[in-house]
C-alpha cells in the first residue's frame, strides 16, 4: 500500500481550500447574475406594457426568447457562471522519500 507524505497531504488540502474558495466566489456571481437577470426581466416586462403596435411587430418573438431565456437564468443561475480554468499543474515522476 503506497504511503502519503506530509507534503503530499498538505498539497491536497491547499488543493481542496482552493477549489472551495473558487465555487464560494461562483455562488456569489451566480447570485448576481440572477439579480441582473431579474432587473432585466422587469425591464422588459415594463417596456411590453409601454410598447406601441408597431414597437412590437418589429420586436417580433425576440423578446419573448429573449424571456424564456432570462427565466432560465433566474431558475439555475450557476449554470451560466464562467468557472475558470485551474492552473496547469507540472508532476514529477521523482518517487518520494520513503517515511520511517
Amino acid at each position: 500500500m503506497a504511503k502519503i507524505t506530509i507534503e503530499t497531504l498538505k498539497k491536497i488540502i491547499s488543493e481542496e481550500i482552493q477549489n472551495t474558495i473558487r465555487e464560494g466566489a461562483n455562488e456569489d456571481s451566480a447570485a448576481a447574475l440572477a439579480s441582473s437577470a431579474s432587473k432585466l426581466l422587469k425591464a422588459i416586462e415594463s417596456f411590453k406594457d409601454a410598447a406601441t403596435e408597431k414597437s412590437r411587430v418589429d420586436m417580433g418573438s425576440h423578446v419573448d426568447e429573449i424571456e424564456k431565456i432570462l427565466k432560465r437564468i433566474i431558475a439555475s443561475p450557476m449554470q451560466y457562471v464562467d468557472v475558470p480554468k485551474p492552473a496547469v499543474q507540472k508532476v514529477s515522476l521523482k518517487p518520494a522519500e520513503k517515511l520511517i
